[in-house]
């Protein structure tokens, strides 16, 4: 399954077709599995008969009851010796077909998560993605196994005790139906509350998982503020909520299975009673083999209905993840690359023509930028900066075509980026933002993420533009070194001249520095800066800072209010216009 056919597929509102169609590459493995598993399972429909006969030969002790007897132990006997070979060709298919989809499932999320916008991820959470990658699949493949292996044996059961009932005992055909109403009923009376309740039971993993993500991502903060106590207290709250929710539900389907369970034993009782009632009458003729038989088979009938019934919460479960997933696999609001056209190189002009942008969304429809009209000539250096929320963060993000404008335009080289595969605009794109972003891996992974081709030549030449080589050479294991999940064990300065390195191996001709150097100390920052001047150099530049001192390089420097430029021009320009202003432009404080 491809993750266009795991979207295109898709249909959350009808989870049966749904679960069918995510098969679809699988099923001729599914049908082996099956046709292995009726094999398998066989001993428990046929051995009843087995019984009932050596009961029959026993009671009656009819001629060459001994030679019958020894066929019936010949046929129970290979009937169990199968189940060995069966359900290992069983196993492997059924694993083959589950896994299979589970694999492509979880393949076709990530993939379609990649393609989402920004503007849509912005408004879900980590913990959210992480549960329908790894939560919701998971109770997809429970449901397969369930349906595979109990929905497959229930049915069978069913049509084995019907047919042979009414092959040997036809009268006694219709006790089955007596099983509808009580389904029914039971369905009836407690189904929706274990659908809603399972909803939100998985609302509530959500949410935890959520928490969980955010709280260890603070731990340094949180250290840092000695606000251990209240985290630990916000993260318990939301593990009791789980707990709460969970009994409930579990409370829920045992009182389920336990309603189903009575009131199947008692119908299966009264069935028995009543059989042996009308045989000992002589209202029918009914011998100890039959008697046994008709026992057995309604016990199997019962063992089905109710093994359907217990599946309930896992189907509630895997048709509640199914509409989860769908969330991903039918949301429409992708990063439209198709059929636009591919960037082969990039000079980095650019024009902003009446630019307006508004985030969609609840509560979000309000103007960010408003008209902005800028012409950047390549190779230009362009300093942004203005007030919290001013739009800076926006024109950014508009710039590395995370979001489309609202209404005007940004032409790059004198095309217009609505009209460019911006995938491919990217690889001559680089950013450096406040927080370098690293993974759990060694150095050298790091730093040549997103140019996996990247020889040692160039590898070396970019660490020692981005003043990272003589760190880099005093560690015990250099660039093998494992820096620890987000870089935890390296400095902010090491994390930033890695960022550069990793902008340096890109060679990117249009560059874009957010609040690179903002945190960072006074020697960092000396170092770093060294590192981003060589970066810059012949490459458009867009930098976002709040200490002026750091855009003394640029060519200009627009000033952004309330998501429009109110002033521009050379850094000596400002500072001249409003010296107790911009004066740091020129002359940064000691």
């Amino acid at each position: 399954m491809t993750e266009e056919t795991g979207a295109s597929g898709f249909q959350s509102g009808k989870p049966w077709r749904t679960l069918w169609a995510l098969y679809r590459p699988q099923r001729r493995d599914l049908l082996l599995g099956e046709l292995a598993y009726l094999f398998k399972a066989s001993p428990v429909w046929v051995l009843p008969i087995v019984t009932a006969n050596v009961i029959d030969i026993i009671a009656r002790r009819p001629p060459g009851g001994m030679t019958s007897l020894g066929w019936n132990a010949a046929v129970g006997a290979a009937l169990i010796i199968q189940n060995i070979p069966s359900g290992l060709i069983y196993a492997r298919f059924t694993s083959r077909a589950i896994r299979g989809v589970e694999s492509s499932l979880r393949s076709a999320i990530v993939r379609r998560i990649q393609k989402l916008s920004i503007g849509w991820h912005s408004l879900r959470s980590t913990g959210g993605m992480q549960t329908k990658v790894l939560r919701d699949v998971e109770s997809i493949e429970q449901l397969s196994r369930q349906l595979i292996d109990g929905g497959t044996f229930a049915v069978v059961s069913i049509l084995v005790a019907v047919v042979v009932t009414a092959i040997r005992m036809p009268i006694f055909v219709p006790v089955y139906f007596l099983l509808i109403p009580v389904v029914y009923l039971i369905r009836r009376t407690l189904t929706k509350s274990l659908i809603r309740f399972s909803a939100e039971f998985r609302q509530s993993i959500e949410s935890m998982s959520s928490r969980v993500l955010g709280m260890i991502s603070m731990i340094p903060v949180t250290r840092a503020h000695a606000a251990e106590d209240d985290e630990i207290r916000r993260a318990e709250s939301a593990f009791g909520e789980v707990s709460r929710l969970g009994q409930r539900l579990d409370r829920h389907s045992g009182l389920f299975g336990a309603v189903a369970w009575v009131s199947f034993m008692l119908l299966q009782l009264g069935i028995l009673m009543t059989g042996a009632a009308l045989g000992l009458r002589g209202a029918i003729s009914l011998g100890p083999g039959d008697l046994v038989l008709l026992s057995g088979y309604v016990a199997a009938v019962v063992a089905a209905v109710m093994q359907l019934n217990s599946m309930l919460p896992v189907i509630t479960r895997g048709f509640d993840a199914i509409r989860s997933i769908g969330e991903v696999l039918e949301e429409g609001e992708l990063e439209s690359n198709g059929h636009k056209q591919t960037v082969c190189g990039v000079r980095g002009e650019f024009h902003f023509e009446n630019l307006h942008f508004e985030y969609a969304g609840p509560e979000r429809n309000v103007a960010t930028l408003r008209g902005i009209e800028l012409h950047v000539a390549a190779g230009e250096t362009i300093g942004v900066i203005g007030p919290s929320g001013s739009g800076k963060s926006t024109l950014m993000n508009l710039i590395a075509g995370f979001y489309q404008p609202t209404s005007g335009r940004i032409v790059l080289d004198e095309i217009d980026m609505a009209e460019l595969e911006v995938r491919s605009y990217r690889r001559h794109l680089a950013v450096v933002g406040q927080e370098t972003l690293l993974f759990a891996g060694t150095l050298r992974e790091n730093i040549i993420y997103g140019s996996p081709g990247a020889n040692d030549d160039r590898l070396f030449q970019a660490l020692e533009a981005a003043n990272a080589a003589e760190f880099i050479s005093i560690l015990p294991d250099g660039l093998e070194t494992v820096i620890g999940d987000r870089g935890a064990r390296l400095s902010g300065g090491q994390r930033q001249r890695i960022a550069i390195a990793r902008a340096m191996l890109r060679d990117p001709q249009v560059l874009i520095l957010d609040e690179a150097t903002s945190a960072l100390d006074g020697e960092s920052e000396s170092i770093v800066q060294q590192a981003l001047d060589r970066l810059m150099a012949d490459r458009t530049t867009f930098i976002v800072a709040h200490r002026l001192g750091t855009l003394r390089r640029a060519d200009r420097v627009i000033v952004l209010d309330q998501g429009r430029i109110v002033e521009s021009g050379p850094p000596a320009d400002l500072a001249a216009r409003h010296p107790e202003r911009y004066g740091d432009l020129v002359n940064p404080a000691p």
